[in-house]
Formats: structure tokens, C-alpha cells, sequence
């Protein structure tokens, strides 16, 4: 991981491609346990989030942390994004972000 490289905003179909590399994943809490928790990314696929340092505390999260495999992704850090956030917007600028408007994000 070079610490000059920007930290792409994924979805679940970017992490396929980013195993071992530094993301930013924003998805709905669906259930955590000690050290774990389920979200639910953008386009209603199912993610796992290992090593929680803290419990979610509002229904929608912002995760940075390491993807393990196409599912999982072990958290550094998160922020909480509160009650209201709209998943199907946060959808569409990952697909141009992550698309072929890629260069505006990422320079």
C-alpha cells in the first residue's frame, strides 16, 4: 500500500479487485458482534467487516480498512454517517467514480 496512492470508494463489485489494497466502503449496519459486523453495501450485496475496533452507532457507516477478499474487509477505522442516507446516489457515484469518469476522482 503506497501511502501517496488516493483511497478509492468501492461498492461490493469494486472489492473483487482491490484485495489487499486500502478502501473506503459506506454501507447500512445490518448486525455486529464483538470484532464483526454486517452491512449491506450500496447495491444491496452483503459485506463482512472484521476487526471492529467500536460498535456502529447509527445505522449507516463509512469503513476504511484492508480488503481480505471479494467479501470482507478488515476495518482501520469508520466513521458513523447517521440515520439518513441515500444508498441509491451513494450507488451512482461509485459507478462513475469507479467508471469512465474515474480520472475526476482519483488524479
Amino acid at each position: 500500500m503506497n501511502a501517496d496512492e488516493p483511497t478509492p470508494r468501492v461498492g461490493f463489485a469494486q472489492l473483487k479487485n482491490m484485495i489487499g489494497r486500502r478502501v473506503l466502503f459506506v454501507g447500512r449496519v445490518e448486525s455486529q458482534d464483538v470484532g464483526r459486523a454486517h452491512m449491506a453495501a450500496p447495491d444491496g450485496s452483503k459485506v463482512v467487516i472484521e476487526g471492529a475496533s467500536s460498535a456502529f452507532e447509527t445505522q449507516f457507516a463509512e469503513v476504511q480498512g484492508v480488503v481480505v477478499d471479494p467479501t470482507t474487509i478488515r476495518e482501520e477505522s469508520h466513521v458513523d454517517f447517521g440515520e439518513n442516507f441515500d444508498m441509491n446516489t451513494y450507488n451512482e457515484l461509485l459507478r462513475l467514480a469507479n467508471g469512465p469518469h474515474q480520472q475526476m476522482f482519483y488524479q
